[in-house]
């Protein structure tokens, strides 16, 4: 029988390192999501979860409702990643970036110039939208889910989502053209 989210904090609290362990579990992706989605770079963002969940660990008793952890996590995710940036002020962009394998068969070259313009076009957009974007598609979370996590309304959600889908679009409608 799976544990709730209450259920393994209040274990992590007590120290149990397994319950922990099943809380990064649950959670990693959409940490790693977030923290993607800020700093644009895949080497950062798993740096940046591993410190979250570090710090997450050490603050347990400082979680005031356990229901709220993923929201937690994220907010201390975020908030490390803005630190990141601020120290960084420019971030070069991450090569490794690898959308869906929902593009057309092309030539390989063809494809890294999709990745490289469909990557240019979510970086392109505003942070909220960008994590909006990247928990909805790369993390198939509801807009309801999406919501919790981030600290706004499903309607805060929704509308992100399709300011960025016609941002991405008008960006991308260029490139479609010459391909």
């Amino acid at each position: 029988m799976e544990l709730s989210v209450e259920e393994l904090v209040s274990r992590a609290r007590l120290h149990d390192a397994d319950a922990f362990a099943e809380l990064i579990q649950r959670f990693e992706g959409v940490a790693l999501a977030v923290a993607y989605a800020q700093t644009r770079n895949a080497a950062d963002a798993g740096d940046i979860v591993q410190e979250a969940f570090l710090r997450a660990w050490q603050r347990l008793d400082s979680l005031d409702d356990p229901s709220r952890f993923a929201h937690w996590i994220s907010r201390m995710v975020r908030n490390l990643s803005i630190d990141l940036r601020r120290r960084r002020k420019a971030l070069p962009l991450d090569e490794s970036f690898d959308p869906p394998d929902s593009m057309p068969q092309t030539t390989s070259l063809e494809r890294d110039e999709q990745k490289k313009q469909v990557e240019r076009a979510i970086n392109g957009l505003d942070d909220l939208s960008r994590e909006c974007v990247t928990l909805r598609y790369y993390e198939n979370m509801s807009s309801k889910q999406i919501a919790d996590l981030l600290g706004i309304t499903p309607a805060a959600v929704d509308m992100r989502l399709s300011r960025a889908r016609n941002q991405l679009k008008d960006r991308l409608q260029k490139f479609v053209g010459e391909v």
